[in-house]
């Protein structure tokens, strides 16, 4: 009972209205893709402005809906150049990142902080100011409407680069000295010391770049012009279309198989999300 007491006395009105706000935030937050389920499994042929609801009323409507969709459409073509888009820019920020920052964070060498002033300078620069230089090149390089022209320009990430160098910044030099005593070589103090010590950076910026390069639009806009590259963003902005003739329902079933992966990786990765970031900001 004693107990009991305390933690009651523990709520004061500042919690209480914290909490309100954080719960309202919520759910507002999350109205709109319940309201996107709602209408995917819905009674066909009924309007949802007309006949408002909270709740599902069809399921077998939803299936058929996503069925129709997987199945009559490009959408699965889609999804599949995304997730190659998306796994390929992930192994390439991982990779070219890493080792970069393998290199500011542990060594010195000349030109070390202009450099990486540079890069930090390059994050206030907004991607529309980029997008006509590197289309250029993509161009003049003959990968437009190829994997590699979708790919190859976002594999460096000034973003992760900051973020991995502030954590590795945390390796204990004596770590490296030990090991290059036993005959490691650079290579080798990067791939079995850096890349192990910095897993929870490394996961949190595959997180961040999943969910960054998977709803990217400008970009496989400009350069994929064929429908054998289409991106399931460019696909699923075709059903949006003001002429398109696809009914709400449908439309509502395309977003909602756009935003299904990105809502997953988020819940089951958002502790590594919030732990990489606090520690790459209060580390170095």
């Amino acid at each position: 009972m004693t107990g009991l007491k305390r933690n009651f006395s523990r709520i004061t009105p500042w919690s209480v209205a914290k909490w309100a706000a954080a719960l309202c935030i919520a759910l507002v937050m999350v109205f709109p893709i319940w309201w996107m389920f709602n209408v995917v499994f819905a009674d066909p042929g009924v309007p949802a402005s007309l006949n408002p609801r909270l709740y599902p009323t069809s399921l077998s409507a939803g299936i058929e809906n996503i069925r129709r969709v997987l199945s009559e459409t490009g959408y699965l073509r889609a999804y599949y150049v995304s997730v190659a888009y998306t796994v390929l820019t992930i192994a390439g920020v991982l990779l070219i990142g890493s080792m970069a920052a393998f290199e500011f964070a542990l060594f010195r060498f000349p030109g070390a902080r202009i450099l990486f002033a540079l890069v930090m300078l390059s994050l206030m620069v907004p991607t529309a100011a980029t997008l006509i230089p590197t289309y250029l090149v993509v161009a003049k390089l003959g990968w437009l409407n190829t994997m590699q022209g979708l790919v190859v320009p976002g594999l460096a990430s000034a973003f992760g680069l900051f973020m991995l160098t502030q954590f590795m910044k945390s390796i204990p030099q004596e770590m490296l000295e030990a090991a290059r005593l036993d005959g490691a070589t650079h290579f080798q103090l990067y791939w079995f010391i850096a890349l192990p010590l910095s897993k929870t950076a490394l996961v949190t910026l595959a997180i961040l770049t999943f969910m960054k390069t998977w709803g990217n639009f400008i970009w496989p806009l400009v350069i994929s012009q064929k429908p054998e590259l289409f991106t399931v963003s460019q696909v699923v902005s075709l059903f949006n279309a003001p002429l398109s003739h696809t009914t709400v329902d449908v439309v509502m079933t395309a977003n909602l198989l756009a935003a299904i992966p990105p809502l997953v990786f988020f819940l089951i990765f958002q502790r590594q999300i919030v732990e990489g970031i606090a520690s790459s900001g209060t580390k170095g």
